[in-house]
């Protein structure tokens, strides 16, 4: 090879390496890294792995070009960590004696930073503490998730208000963190998805929270909060999901819910919640799960949930509700769960719940509905198992309808002119007296079992005399 072709040559690979280190990770980076990871995990000795963290990415690990300020050419841009996961294969698992990584927020260029099933440790508790505010105010964190650390304890840290890049946070099954929520959360501007559940918070629902414009989702479920539902919450309009179920929250729900013309998802079950819901509860026109079990409401249903045209699941089980079910539930056509058991529900199952071709899970039992099941054998076979009507003494089923199905209520006997008493049961011979009522101008009884084989002439003819007399 020439001489000058050599010479062209090691040129050449001199400008690569320098160009190589000039890319490489900057040094106080790479230390602040390292002394993060010696913090949280003893997987490996971290300072031999290797000498360029994101040449070769660590598990856990993950890096991007970021130009030098002037230069807007990724081709020349150093490699910067913007992300560290920690505690779930195949990221680096944390050890025992793991500190919270205060030193994470120094990293420069870090957006995302993970902490999951990380501190569990059950003979030592790690605190949830975060660096001074002051030196918080520059980072460019956008997305926090704590969650699934049993051993983790403490308060909500107040300078998580100065990380005002946030914009998903995520504290979550973290069972030892308790106390409020600090009145700052409401300066996270850019904040879209607040995850506050399963903790032991306490307190009211900051108000503030209602300042965070650009919420898309709000779970504060599973926590001990108290107090009213806060009416700026209605101030969200952007929101889709929002549940505060499994807390101790009493009052009504505010009228400003309905404003929140985005949700899609509104969960308040296993609350003190009680009253009226608000008028205006068709314009949540994209509501598809409005779940509301377990709470005092002891009022009638309102006729206006038939509006809410796209609702998929209703859930209202055991809350005091009373008087009939609305007719206007027979209008949700894509309704696929309605759960209205354990209240006090009277009166007739509306014929139009029959006509909704989607519904696969139907429950009104242990409520005081009488008269005859408007279901027809398909539909009925359809449910299966999936429907429960049993706690109803007055309710039975047309026996043209029942085919091999159990849905927890008597066939249907006609009483009247002396006639025959028959109802189909497996379970029992034993007569047993049901709810008179009418239907087709003629007197059937409902509540009770019979076999299929048992005639009693004589008990029918007095039961017919009996109810003409009374009639």
């Amino acid at each position: 090879m020439p001489v000058a072709s050599v010479a062209l040559l090691l040129h050449l690979l001199s400008m690569a390496a320098a160009a190589k280190a000039a890319l490489a990770m900057d040094p106080a980076e790479r230390e602040t890294l390292l002394l993060v990871m010696e913090a949280v995990s003893s997987d490996r000795d971290w300072r031999s792995v290797g000498p360029d963290p994101c040449g070769s990415p660590w598990p856990g690990l993950e890096c991007k070009p970021v130009p030098a300020a002037g230069n807007v050419s990724s081709a020349a841009a150093r490699l910067h960590v913007t992300r560290l996961d920690f505690g779930v294969a195949p990221n680096p698992t944390c050890k025992d004696g793991a500190a919270f990584p205060h030193l994470a927020f120094a990293l420069p260029h870090l957006q995302s930073l993970f902490l999951v099933d990380c501190f569990k440790n059950p003979a030592a508790t790690t605190a949830f503490t975060l660096p001074p505010s002051a030196n918080l105010t520059s980072s460019r964190l956008q997305q926090l998730s704590v969650r699934a650390n049993p051993s983790l304890s403490g308060t909500l840290p107040p300078q998580l208000s100065s990380i005002r890049s946030l914009q998903v946070l995520t504290v979550s099954q973290n069972a030892l963190i308790r106390g409020e929520v600090p009145q700052g959360i409401g300066e996270l501007k850019s904040l879209v998805h607040l995850d506050l559940s399963y903790n032991s918070l306490t307190g009211t629902i900051p108000s503030r929270i209602g300042e965070l414009r650009s919420l898309v989702g709000l779970d504060l479920s599973y926590n001990s909060f108290s107090g009213s539902i806060p009416g700026q919450l209605g101030d969200l309009a952007m929101l889709q999901k929002l549940d505060l179920s499994s807390n101790n929250l009493t009052g009504g729900v505010p009228a400003t819910i309905t404003g929140l013309t985005s949700l899609t998802f509104l969960a308040l079950s296993n609350n003190g919640l009680s009253g009226h819901l608000p008028a205006g509860l068709s314009d949540l026109r994209d509501l598809q799960y409005l779940i509301m079990e377990n709470n005092p409401m002891g009022v009638p249903l309102p006729s206006e949930l038939g509006d809410i045209a796209r609702l998929q699941e209703l859930r209202l089980a055991n809350s005091g509700y009373s008087g009939s079910i609305p007719e206007t539930l027979g209008r949700l056509a894509s309704l696929t769960t309605l759960s209205l058991e354990n209240n006090n529900l009277t009166g007739r199952i509306p014929a139009g719940l029959s006509r909704l071709k989607r519904m696969y899970h139907l429950n009104l039992s242990k409520n005081g509905l009488d008269g005859v099941v408007p279901f027809d054998g398909a539909f009925l076979r359809r449910l299966g198992r999936n429907l429960d009507l049993s706690g109803n003494p007055g309710l039975c089923v047309d026996g043209r309808a029942v085919l091999q199905a159990d849905v927890g209520v008597g066939v249907c006997r006609r009483a009247g002119d002396g006639g025959d008493i028959a109802s189909v049961s497996a379970a029992t011979d034993v007569l047993s007296v049901g709810t008179l009522f009418r239907r087709d101008g003629q007197l059937w009884l409902a509540g009770g079992r019979w076999s299929a084989l048992l005639l009693i002439r004589p008990v029918a003819v007095a039961l017919c005399c009996s109810c003409c007399l009374l009639l």
